[in-house]
């Protein structure tokens, strides 16, 4: 396994922690009301490890190829025209993933210079939350880049782990 999977792969499990987060949090909240009480911010918190979960999957996803691809178009093209479509369809992708990587880094820059907190009962700085958005996009536009760059050099992204991937 090359760095950069492994990098995809702690991405992934990052995203894993933050869904155990999330039922830990409505578990939390559920023992709590049932003593009269309330965990502060829970609903905030897991709105925040939701979207955390979300973007830190992306670049795992990508590796692991589930991301959805219209497989019934696909394997109509003959095999030169496939791979056009892999290379356009890739680079495409990586300026999306970089657009969106280029304004996570202002959105969080900008929170951390305006000392942006949340409104809920817990005043948290908004760019703390915000950071795995950001660390999720970087992730994705490097391991675009790579498949943009094996997928040109003929090669294979995609993990072959002897399971069916969701692109099948």
């Amino acid at each position: 396994m090359t760095p950069l999977h492994k990098l995809y792969t702690l991405s992934g499990w990052l995203s894993g922690v933050f869904l155990v987060l999330i039922c830990l949090l409505v578990v939390a909240q559920i023992v709590a009301r049932q003593f009269g009480g309330m965990v502060p911010s829970a609903d905030e918190f897991a709105a925040y490890a939701m979207a955390a979960s979300g973007f830190l999957a992306l670049p795992y996803a990508l590796q692991r190829g589930a991301h959805i691809r219209v497989e019934l178009l696909y394997r109509l093209l003959p095999v030169r025209g496939r791979f056009f479509a892999d290379v356009l369809s890739t680079a495409i992708g990586l300026a999306i993933a970089a657009y969106l990587a280029w304004y996570c880094a202002l959105f969080v820059i900008e929170s951390y210079q305006f000392n942006e907190v949340s409104s809920g009962l817990l005043p948290i700085p908004m760019w703390l939350p915000q950071l795995p958005m950001l660390l999720g996009t970087l992730v994705l536009v490097i391991a675009m880049a790579e498949r943009l760059l094996l997928v040109c050099q003929g090669r294979r992204f995609e993990a072959v782990d002897g399971g069916v991937t969701l692109s099948e």
